[in-house]
């Protein structure tokens, strides 16, 4: 019995459980160190819509609340939307998640609709920002230019012609592609369609 505790086989066992407890320790400490609620994941957000700025803002729905999601089969969903209204702001935000990306993957991005005239259902996408993604290993090609393609004037517009696009990148009938990663730019659009088409259709 002395033998085995001396030996190189119990010291080797008594290292590695040792490690696996520090280890399990750490990750428990970061997990509550590193934790983001939903909430906190959401101010982070709208501060980059708004350059800083934490808006106060109005739940409209939020599937982290219980709600039930806005989605569109094939195409993708709309998790989360709140109003910010005040005397200098009055835009709609949308988390929304878009479908059928590289290997079947997703693309969630924030997208921040400012009302002209809700009246007359006018409105401008004005920002679109990536929150995450699914299988997409071709990221890095989806840049600024591809998300500030998105922004344009008069949703309801693009709604009414039948056609979700950007306004900068145009190749032949298919429009706001990124070259070498087409799978990823169809989910990237697919995000912000279903925007469009719940703003023209139902706002």
């Amino acid at each position: 019995m002395r033998a085995f505790f001396g030996s190189i086989w119990f010291k080797c066992i008594t290292t590695l459980l040792i490690i696996i407890a520090i280890s399990g320790g750490l990750l428990a400490v970061l997990s509550n160190v590193l934790y983001v609620s939903d909430a906190e994941r959401t101010d982070r957000a709208i501060k980059k819509l708004y350059g800083g700025e934490l808006k106060e803002y109005t739940t409209v729905f939020d599937v982290s609340q219980g709600d039930e999601a806005y989605e569109i089969e094939n195409e993708g969903s709309i998790t989360k939307l709140f109003k910010v209204s005040d005397q200098q702001t009055n835009d709609y935000l949308f988390c929304s998640t878009g479908y059928d990306g590289y290997k079947g993957g997703t693309i969630t991005v924030w997208v921040k609709v400012s009302i002209v005239d809700e009246a007359d259902k006018k409105f401008n996408v004005t920002k679109v920002l990536l929150e995450s993604f699914t299988k997409q290993t071709l990221m890095s090609k989806l840049d600024d230019k591809f998300y500030g393609g998105f922004e344009f004037e008069d949703v309801t517009e693009r709604y009414d012609v039948g056609m979700y696009f950007s306004s900068k990148q145009v190749f032949g009938s298919v429009l706001n592609v990124s070259t070498g990663a087409t799978a990823s730019s169809r989910a990237g659009c697919n995000a912000v369609n279903i925007v469009i088409n719940y703003v023209g259709g139902i706002l």
